[in-house]
């Protein structure tokens, strides 16, 4: 799923924190490389102050803490995605590398829209779900899926790669997003009318619906934001 969740000043803010970071080649970052040309592109491991920063805006995100209550979220690499880079279908790891953290969903940041083809695709029982993800923008998905990112044709493609681990499954996010939907709908509608007992009632419930699902799915974790 997809959501804009990062200002153009958070994410500027992000980008003054990288721009300092010496690039390797990521083909040195992919085992399978020695096998085939899985990826062309330019990437870093961030610092753990840039994490730290990236994770406190992450846990100030309603969206994100209403609908998967992530327990542990770490921010692990920036990409440059140049003109003909790509990263061929791959899964990532479902641990961190010391074993202190499970990875439920993985994720990415864009930090910039001036660039095209790059779109990152998923690769599903249903068939491959292509996004183009814009600045700002975030997308996440089950851990379990092959994805890639589509040959670069024009521009720089800059993102942010992480995971975080959850005890709320997909299927209870989507339902958990459809009721975030259905609350934003409300909202619009006693924007117009606000003396409609019937919005004000539906308002209610719904947040209350919310807000003891995802406690309850995601382990007594949730945090109002």
């Amino acid at each position: 799923m997809i959501y804009k969740i990062f200002s153009n000043e958070e994410v500027e803010d992000i980008l003054s924190k990288l721009n300092n970071k010496k690039l390797v080649d990521g083909k040195d970052t992919q085992q399978l490389s020695q096998l085939y040309n899985i990826k062309e592109n330019k990437e870093t491991i961030i610092t753990n102050k840039v994490d730290e920063y990236i994770t406190n805006l992450f846990k100030q995100k309603g969206a994100i803490n209403k609908i998967y209550a992530p327990t542990k979220i770490k921010n692990r690499i920036y990409n440059n995605y140049n003109i003909n880079d790509f990263y061929d279908y791959h899964i990532d790891s479902f641990q961190s590398s010391d074993s202190k953290m499970l990875y439920n969903y993985g994720f990415t940041i864009s930090l910039s829209d001036d660039f095209e083809g790059g779109e990152f695709v998923l690769q599903t029982e249903a068939g491959e779900i292509g996004y183009r993800v814009n600045k700002g923008e975030v997308v996440i998905f089950p851990i379990i899926y092959p994805h890639k990112v589509t040959k670069v044709t024009k521009g720089c493609r800059q993102n942010i790669i992480g995971w975080f681990e959850s005890k709320v499954t997909y299927e209870q996010a989507y339902i958990l997003k459809v009721v975030d939907e259905i609350k934003l709908i409300n909202m619009q509608l006693l924007k117009s009318n606000s003396n409609n007992e019937t919005f004000k009632s539906l308002l209610l419930k719904s947040g209350l619906v919310q807000n003891y699902l995802v406690t309850q799915w995601g382990n007594d974790i949730f945090q109002n934001a």
